[in-house]
């Protein structure tokens, strides 16, 4: 199944904020609202996080990146309403991969609940955590996104082999910025070749070469953290060398 993990970022620092009815009250009507889209695509959601949800869809890959642009959408119009009342604007974060999993129930004589046991939900939870960092709205990976019928319908770009400092297997990441704002959807198309040519230099070994193509798309759209991070990256290892057994692996 695709699984998908949806996170509200930073809601530590708004939850100080809030009473514990508060609290209750926002993420109630935050799930009211998002969590119908996950239906309407034929997903269910699985479990309730401490600030988002995880969802399983157990159909066409479609339906989990259809609903994962169609949160961010609506988390616009949500902001308006949000801005318009004296709310702070909130963000969400979402992470989808595929794989086997298990459902099942788990517990004891008094308390059971349904779960889900896989690798793979770990490694969607730990994408979710990251997406931030490296700049994504929506992030895969190469294995969902090949998945996919049709997966020039949606605004992408690749992100290279990226492997989470708390896992030793690298992965390959896509950005999906279909569901982005829409100035930051528009820098990310305009640079999305500038980009992925830095990355294939990058991954050539090409560091000085990468490290300048990085700050084209810089230039040109300086709120790209990814771009922020590979131009460091090749400019420590063009300065001091990458090492043996550098694989063209960004690290974060």
């Amino acid at each position: 199944m695709a699984v998908m993990v949806a996170n509200l970022r930073d809601f530590r620092q708004l939850s100080k904020t809030l009473s514990p009815k508060e609290n209750f009250d926002f993420m109630n009507s935050f799930l009211r609202r998002f969590g119908p889209i996950v239906r309407q695509e034929d997903g269910l959601i699985s479990k309730y996080l401490g600030a988002g949800f995880m969802a399983l869809f157990p159909g066409y890959a479609e339906e989990a990146i259809r609903a994962a642009v169609a949160i961010r959408r609506e988390l616009s119009v949500y902001n308006q309403h949000r801005r318009s009342s004296g709310y702070p604007i909130v963000d969400v974060g979402i992470a989808i991969h595929k794989g086997p999993l298990m459902l099942g129930i788990i517990g004891e004589e008094r308390r059971w609940e349904g779960n889900v046991i896989s690798d793979d939900v770990q490694r969607t939870t730990m994408l979710e955590q990251i997406s931030d960092i490296v700049g994504c709205c929506i992030i895969v990976t190469r294995d969902y996104y090949e998945q996919l019928r049709s997966p020039e319908r949606f605004m992408h770009r690749s992100l290279g082999r990226i492997r989470l400092e708390s896992s030793d297997e690298a992965m390959e990441l896509i950005d999906v910025f279909e569901g982005d704002p829409e100035q930051q959807r528009a820098a990310k198309e305009r640079t999305k070749a500038l980009f992925e040519r830095g990355l294939a230099l990058c991954q050539a070994g090409r560091f000085y070469d990468a490290r300048e193509t990085f700050v084209e798309v810089i230039k040109q759209n300086r709120m790209d953290r990814a771009a922020k991070l590979y131009f460091y990256l090749c400019d420590e290892y063009y300065q001091k060398g990458a090492g043996a057994g550098w694989n063209g692996t960004l690290a974060v």
